[in-house]
């Protein structure tokens, strides 16, 4: 039983985790102007915030497409 939603939904999570992690492992030089600065050595930054959105949007896919599959394989 395929469930086309199910794996496109599981693809997409993975995706968006992936690209959130990459963006965090970039250094400083890449991720741009500073937004809140902790200390000197502790900085929060752009692209800091954007990997931080793209984690969430993989999480949430992710999770979405385990509701969808219980849901497909449970009937309710």
């Amino acid at each position: 039983m395929f469930q086309w939603r199910v794996i496109l939904l599981a693809v997409l999570a993975v995706l968006l985790l992936v690209a959130g992690l990459v963006a965090l492992i970039l250094p400083d030089s890449y991720e741009g102007k500073a937004l809140y600065e902790f200390d000197k050595q502790h900085t929060f930054r752009l692209l800091d915030a954007i990997a931080l959105a793209l984690l969430v949007l993989g999480c949430a896919a992710a999770w979405i497409a385990g509701i969808v599959w219980s849901r497909r394989m449970h009937g309710s």
